[in-house]
């Protein structure tokens, strides 16, 4: 199902403070999908819209509500998908533009859209280029978590308890809270978004190891 912007679909939430708007521009649905749970996983993200055509992509583009952040695939079925790209520039100048390219290697970027362009990554690479590319457009990056939180990070994700949590890792379930608090302090989330962030982001590393 195609997402909207808010403003074309009344049922879309209203821009969340301080997370990035992205459109997602991919005509391969299976990879559209794992970019929209990628993105959905990632603090200070949100998708706000998805199209696979540069018609589609250029309309949200240059509408009222234009993405602050475009995950773009050059290669779509009606045409380059630099239009949509060179749309976004004329509507939102200060927006951010990733490039997905099956020959990265030889992409030449206009030079009015160079100021867009934060990042082009292969699409035969691994996903984490791409989420190291899409954390360095992040405004305020989220400070990293240490090697344990992440551990605790994905045990949250699986739905664990603090105890059953505390029986897996060994440590006390003091401990344990310690972390998730760090956690949701470092990530800017917590409770309900905090599993649900963590739980998608462990789907994605499952959906990449089986692609």
């Amino acid at each position: 199902m195609r997402r909207y912007f808010h403003g074309m679909d009344p049922s879309v939430p209203a821009r969340v403070p301080g997370r990035l708007r992205c459109l997602i521009v991919e005509d391969q649905l299976m990879f559209q999908q794992l970019l929209v749970s990628m993105l959905d996983a990632m603090p200070g993200l949100e998708v706000g819209a998805t199209a696979t055509t540069c018609a589609e992509a250029s309309l949200l583009c240059s509408g009222e509500d234009p993405p602050d952040l475009l995950i773009l695939d050059l290669a779509l079925p009606d045409g380059d998908g630099l239009a949509v790209a060179q749309a976004l520039a004329l509507r939102r100048p200060d927006a951010r533009v990733v490039v997905l390219s099956g020959q990265a290697s030889s992409f030449v970027c206009p030079a009015a859209l160079q100021p867009l362009i934060c990042g082009v990554v292969d699409k035969t690479a691994a996903f984490s280029q791409l989420q190291a590319v899409l954390e360095r457009c992040l405004p305020n990056r989220p400070e990293p978590l240490t090697q344990r939180q992440r551990e605790i990070y994905g045990l949250i994700g699986q739905g664990l308890s603090n105890k059953d949590m505390a029986r897996s890792t060994g440590l006390s379930i003091a401990t344990v809270e310690t972390h998730r608090k760090a956690i949701a302090q470092k990530l800017g989330v917590s409770g309900a978004e905090l599993v649900r962030q963590a739980s998608l982001l462990g789907r994605f590393a499952l959906d990449e190891d089986n692609a």
